[in-house]
């Protein structure tokens, strides 16, 4: 066997493109066995025929279906002799280019014919004899066939496994091991074999030339996966090639070695012991597939609860806006399983209620405009009576309000009046959910320049907090407790103003005379009287001489305004009346101002703290504060002969309103209407107690009918089975009347 199998690999290096003239594929080859196959012995007794492997043993040829066949040349053949038997004598020999021929003498002293091999291809000799006496002439064709199968024989296939710790098993199967099938088949593995070195072993040589695993060269090592592992192991010799295959089972894993999606990324990167990830897609991306290959070839993979083939790509899931939650479950054919988990977030699709631009067409927005700040002041000056606001939504799909009218995005409003000091301009911006945000513009139209503040204000050896500013007014002043006395600094901005300090009147620029302190909270009164001797503006300074000490006086502290009753202790958590105004302190005894909750009301002070009462505009909505100073809610009231609803937040309600099961209409100063109202082009009637009207109405001349949603119908209608016709003033009419083109009898419809 070690010396046929050394000839063999000699002999491979040998064979050109053209050996497979007679039959051999170049793929799993087969030789073609004749239906009937016996020895000629006519060619027998008159020719010997012999190969130099062989050189004492004549080559037998067989009669294949009447042909002169011989169908076992060795491959590691290199020559053929022929000659004439006893008694007979060869003439000639026709042979092919494959073959060189020299000539000598046999043994019965006739030509003997040296073939010699260049090429490896099957080949015809037609040989002619005769017998010595030359009474016998015969010529024979002889096709002269390769063994094939000597070529890709082997004794076992040589199989070493490796564990996941390195440790190798070996292992083999003979070459007559076949299933019925044909194919080669291991006992099962364990799952921790992760690979399989495999050899062809012939005698004790491992076949190497023209031998490839799964494409690669002999003894490369092939990774396993759970199940079946098919393997090809082909044997290439002169262009001819036999492919086995050999089935290595393996326990399968419940484990994917990759997870693709159609868009985005896993977060974390996929990794088969990781079964929790995150794919985050744009919120155009509806949905979304998923490519699964898993770790072996048996296992059953679902994604959701549709069955999918490993490295093939699933259908397309749907996605809504926000996370979706995908399971991915792996199922070997042990029954053993795993889920992964992809939670697929949608990004939402872009909403807001914000701005993108808010401009105004006089004045600047302070602070700079920026979409998240909500709150705004602007000034104009006092020749400005109307203003307009251009605002752009950053959510082309959201709606803007500006005060409660409703403009396009990027369009500019109506014209809005200025009255002369604080106005207030809502611009209210809607999402497609609902969700709203208001910016507010605190707009100060400037008074007439004959009505002016001071543009500077000091106290010599004192600290002023807060910074003088010329719209605040009030401060306090600390100064050393061995300070005795100080002068007040001031200037007007109108020259003309006069000034009066606790009572005594000055020039813009002079500065007062010596104040004497007491130890503890002085109040100063810094008045300034315009021009036109009409209006004022008061400034208080609280000057603190060491240690706060007061007596039913307001002391100002940093920022804050505190009260210190007849006993000299300061007030907190309750309302002071004070100069004849309510003001309210709380816990930590401050002054408080703006809207306060108070024993289960809504009361509302100003800046100066006083508790305001009666009608009370604030961001938008018009409230009304009882003389108590509470805020009226939940109830009708009438002021000035008229009626008004107050809502739950107490915002005089505007617009169509249902109150027990009635609608009532509040004009745009929230009064309730009464009798013929128009509203959005329609036309309604509203009774005395300002309920809606519905059905036949009589004004004590003609008739009137008010149909669905108590509109006035027009033109003709069915009412109770009957046809009527009413004009474009609602009136119904009678009589004779020239409609759609003819005279009609009304009273007889």
């Amino acid at each position: 066997m070690k010396t046929q199998f050394a000839l063999r690999k000699i002999i491979s290096y040998l064979l050109l493109l053209t050996m497979l003239l007679g039959g051999v594929q170049s793929a799993n080859v087969k030789v073609a066995k004749a239906a009937t196959q016996t020895s000629d012995k006519t060619f027998a007794e008159q020719i010997i025929l012999k190969s130099d492997l062989e050189p004492n043993k004549e080559v037998i040829v067989d009669s294949v279906s009447g042909k002169l066949t011989y169908e076992k040349i060795n491959l590691a053949t290199k020559s053929f002799s022929i000659e004439g038997n006893t008694g007979y004598k060869v003439t000639n020999v026709t042979y092919p280019s494959s073959l060189t021929q020299t000539k000598g003498t046999g043994s019965n002293n006739t030509t003997k014919y040296q073939y010699a091999i260049k090429e490896y291809s099957n080949f015809t000799f037609v040989i002619s004899v005769e017998s010595l006496d030359g009474t016998i002439k015969n010529t024979y064709s002889i096709d002269m066939k390769y063994d094939m199968e000597s070529l890709f024989q082997f004794d076992t296939i040589d199989i070493t496994y490796t564990d996941t710790d390195g440790k190798k098993t070996p292992s083999s199967i003979s070459y007559n091991e076949k299933d019925s099938d044909g194919y080669y088949r291991t006992d099962d593995v364990p799952i921790n074999i992760v690979k399989a070195k495999i050899n062809l072993i012939s005698g004790s040589y491992i076949m190497t030339e023209g031998v490839k695993i799964n494409g690669k060269a002999a003894g490369s090592e092939i990774d396993l996966v759970g199940g079946e592992n098919y393997i090809t192991i082909s044997i290439t010799h002169n262009n001819a090639t036999k492919e086995y295959n050999l089935i290595i089972n393996k326990k399968g894993q419940a484990l994917l070695k990759s997870l693709v999606p159609s868009v985005g990324s896993l977060s974390p990167a996929f990794d088969g012991n990781t079964v929790n990830y995150t794919i985050t897609v744009p919120t155009t991306q509806t949905t979304i597939a998923f490519t699964p290959t898993s770790v072996d070839n048996s296992s059953t993979i679902k994604i959701g609860k549709y069955v999918v083939k490993s490295g093939k790509k699933s259908s397309e899931i749907s996605l809504s806006e926000g996370t979706n939650k995908i399971s991915v479950t792996v199922t070997t054919k042990e029954d053993e399983s795993l889920t992964y988990t992809i939670n697929v977030v949608r990004t939402e699709k872009f909403r807001s209620a914000n701005l993108s631009s808010l401009t105004l067409s006089s004045g600047t927005l302070n602070p700079a405009f920026n979409k998240e700040i909500y709150e705004y002041t602007a000034a104009v000056e006092n020749t400005v009576s109307s203003i307009t606001v251009r605002a752009t939504a950053e959510d082309a799909a959201a709606t803007i309000k500006v005060n409660d009218v409703k403009i396009p995005s990027g369009a500019t409003s109506g014209a809005i009046n200025l009255d002369e000091g604080g106005n207030l301009i809502t611009v209210t911006v809607t999402d497609s959910k609902g969700n709203t945000n208001t910016y507010t513009i605190n707009l100060t139209r400037k008074y007439p320049k004959d009505n002016v503040n001071l543009s500077s204000l000091s106290v010599t050896d004192g600290t002023m907090s807060p910074r003088f500013n010329p719209e605040t007014y009030a401060y306090s002043v600390k100064v050393a407790r061995n300070i005795e006395k100080v002068r007040i600094l001031f200037k007007a901005q109108n020259e003309k103003a006069k000034i009066k300090i606790n009572g005594k009147e000055y020039a813009s620029g002079q500065q007062s005379d010596y104040i004497k302190l007491e130890l503890g909270a002085n109040l100063a009164v810094v008045q300034v009287v315009a021009e036109d001797g009409k209006s004022t503006t008061t400034y208080k300074l609280s000057i603190i001489r060491g240690e706060i000490e007061g007596i039913n006086q307001w002391v100002l502290v940093g920022n804050e305004w505190t009260f210190y009753n007849a006993e000299g202790i300061q007030i907190k958590n309750q309302w002071v009346k004070y100069d004849n105004q309510w003001y309210y302190l709380d816990f930590n005894g401050y002054r408080k101002s703006g809207w306060i909750f108070v024993s289960e009301k809504y009361y509302y002070l100003n800046n100066d703290g006083i508790m305001q009462t009666g009608w009370f505009y604030d961001k938008g909505y018009w409230y009304y504060l009882e003389g108590s100073g509470a805020m009226k809610t939940n109830a009708w009231a009438t002021y000035d002969a008229k009626w008004y609803y107050f809502n739950n937040f107490g915002e005089m309600t505007t617009g169509w309103i249902e109150y027990k099961g009635k609608w009532y209409y509040m004009d745009d100063h929230g009064v309730m209407q009464k009798g013929w109202t128009t509203y959005d082009k329609n036309k309604y009637y509203l009774n005395d107690d300002g309920s809606m009207k519905y059905g036949w109405l009589y004004n004590g001349k003609t008739w009137f009918y008010l149909g669905e949603g108590g509109k006035m119908v027009r033109g003709w209608q069915v009412i109770d089975g009957k046809r009527y016709y009413f004009d474009a003033n609602g009136l119904m009419k009678t009589g004779m009347m020239f409609l759609d083109g003819q005279w009609i009898n009304l009273n007889n419809i």
